[in-house]
């Protein structure tokens, strides 16, 4: 059964989760390659145009539940920066929250890297408002243990090395491509060591 035609901006909102919701369930079942609209009709009960009128198509929907995990993400690495503490602390603060997310948080963190990401997403505001919160929580601390003297060199770029390492860790993790001789818990703590003597002062 259709909505009414007219809708409060809350229900249009509220409408959007709920697609949003089914679109996620059937990506985790199916990939992104075997999700449609009319799957998603189907799933919610409704006409097949309907979703159309909420998003203009299939890849703005994607790129919507994609951001929603990338702001769950951000959440939690903001709280964790939140906590007292110098940049050091602040930072391993995050580098945990991360890996917690990582490994209680999976559909999410696959949603988030392992879809093909459409044409145009980019510039979805959404998205790029969410990839940039993640960005930003990643890079502050590297920036306060550069003003405290603790590293030497370009925020951003650490700030994204160290995100491709713990990303690549926890990724062969998942993937279960760490064999018994290697130990996840030792090997962050090694790759966190590396990094830090690479960008001493």
């Amino acid at each position: 059964m259709d909505l009414p035609r007219i809708l409060s901006e809350m229900e249009i909102a509220g409408f959007r989760e709920k697609l949003c919701a089914v679109a996620t369930r059937i990506v985790v079942e199916h990939g992104h390659e075997g999700f449609n609209m009319r799957l998603l009709a189907s799933r919610m009960g409704i006409s097949a145009m309907t979703p159309y009128r909420y998003f203009k198509d299939k890849d703005e929907i994607l790129s919507a539940i994609r951001a929603r995990a990338f702001d769950h993400f951000a959440d939690q690495l903001e709280a964790a920066l939140a906590k007292p503490g110098n940049a050091a602390e602040r930072g391993a603060a995050l580098a945990k929250a991360y890996v917690r997310f990582a490994l209680e948080e999976q559909v999410c963190y696959r949603l988030m890297f392992d879809l093909a990401q459409a044409p145009g997403a980019a510039q979805v505001p959404e998205l790029a408002a969410a990839e940039k919160r993640a960005r930003a929580a990643i890079t502050d601390p590297v920036r306060g243990l550069i003003a405290d003297g603790a590293y030497k060199g370009d925020a951003d770029m650490i700030g994204h090395v160290f995100w491709a390492a713990l990303h690549g860790a926890v990724v062969l993790h998942l993937a279960g491509k760490l064999d018994g001789a290697v130990n996840f818990e030792a090997l962050l703590a090694e790759v966190t060591a590396m990094l830090r003597q690479m960008y001493k002062p």
